[in-house]
């Protein structure tokens, strides 16, 4: 039944290779669009996750003591300033369940000398041992700090690649000694540049030291800002509230203000489904008027093809048989227009990626989905002239025939 209902259907769409062209367009152009459409999005989406990955402060949330714009550097002296102190830090990452660290904010400037060179003005930074999990920094010589060196304030530095060419320029600076504020420290590492840091200053010219160490140096009164880092980014704004609650909580009286940096990150989210959203009603749309064109021409085939469907009845052809035929056409219909708009839609992804820089994520998601909406499409729109060739009365088909 099958193989005579596939012959019928394929013999019927080769003789009326016009209008099966026709109803193969609208669906195919749908079809393709919506490939490019999951593509798209999926590459958009998969670009921006790789983004906030790179992006330093995507999964931290910054507490401040003090409200942005009224000063406030990471560590404060001024003995009327409400400050945090390093049990608050310590607290808040036992206390409150998804976050990971919390790392200080210690700056300072300093002068720095090795021999005879002399830098000036140079940011001395104290570190504990979570800063190259906040930072995403990474050393590309030597080593970090150990515990043993965070514990103990052990007299070692790890200098930016500008320090370490202005003062041992060509050499390894690990292993030597430079002084910082008069303080003899050993080089153990060399960070990973990072280059300028679009407000005019560079940030290579760099020096960490343990926080330990630094408390020993500048003596600071405490915290004013701390950069906490979440283990889901999804929870990034609750752990802030969370985080807000807890330290005023220790602190009755006192304001924490908190700042989650997730504002371009989201803007790009916000317009990548926003984009999704428009070409997938472009795909639906599409999709529709291929249904439509499909169900119109398909109803004009059956008003040329009424002799034949009175004469199948004549000779005992069933109501279901017309109408599974019909509907047999309409899928066949459906699932070619289906694969060739697959293929089409992959390949315009090819040489859009290609000739736009889009990124693009080729799954199986999009052959499949399209395959389906392809064939729910024909079926839906085929049910009408179905029914109505279903409906014919053989005598009057064949008296209208003549």
């Amino acid at each position: 039944m099958k193989r005579v209902l596939f012959k019928t259907a394929a013999r019927q769409l080769g003789a009326n290779k016009a209008a099966t062209l026709f109803m193969c367009a609208g669906i195919m152009v749908g079809i393709a669009v919506l490939t490019i459409v999951i593509a798209l999005s999926q590459g958009t989406k998969a670009r921006i996750l790789e983004r906030i990955d790179r992006m330093a402060a995507s999964d931290t949330f910054t507490v401040r003591t003090s409200p942005w714009g009224q000063g406030g550097g990471g560590m404060g002296s001024n003995s009327g300033a409400f400050l945090l102190s390093f049990e608050d830090i310590l607290s808040l990452q036992e206390q409150i369940p998804g976050v990971t660290a919390a790392l200080p904010a210690l700056n300072a400037r300093g002068t720095v000398t090795s021999g005879k060179s002399v830098m000036d003005s140079v940011s001395v930074q104290g570190v504990v041992q979570e800063f190259q999990q906040v930072r995403n920094s990474t050393v590309q010589s030597g080593s970090f700090f150990s515990d043993f060196d965070i514990k103990e304030g052990s007299r070692t530095a790890i200098v930016g690649p500008a320090v370490a060419n202005h003062f041992f320029p060509g050499e390894n600076p690990v292993g030597e000694m430079i002084q910082v504020e008069g303080m003899q420290l050993e080089v153990i590492g060399v960070l990973t540049s990072r280059g300028a840091t679009g407000k005019g200053s560079n940030a290579d010219e760099i020096i960490l030291v343990p926080h330990t160490l630094f408390t020993k140096m500048f003596q600071p009164a405490g915290l004013s800002t701390v950069t906490v880092k979440v283990d889901n980014i999804a929870d990034v704004e609750r752990l802030a509230d969370e985080t807000k609650a807890f330290l005023e909580a220790l602190h009755p009286g006192q304001e924490i203000y908190v700042r989650v940096p997730m504002t371009t990150v989201g803007t790009r989210q916000e317009t990548s489904r926003t984009l999704s959203l428009y070409l997938t009603v472009v795909a639906i749309v599409a999709l529709l008027v291929g249904g439509v064109v499909m169900m119109n021409l398909t109803s004009l085939s059956i008003s040329a093809r009424t002799r034949e469907i009175g004469l199948r009845k004549a000779l005992g052809a069933r109501n279901r048989d017309i109408s599974q035929q019909i509907l047999f056409e309409t899928a066949m219909i459906s699932a070619l227009a289906g694969l060739t708009g697959i293929l089409l839609g992959i390949l315009l992804t090819i040489l859009l990626t290609a000739r736009l820089e889009l990124q693009a994520l080729l799954s199986w998601h999009a052959p499949v989905a399209g395959l389906i909406f392809a064939l729910l499409i024909g079926l839906l729109f085929g049910v009408r002239p179905a029914n109505r060739a279903a409906r014919l009365d053989p005598v009057t088909a064949l008296r209208s025939v003549g």
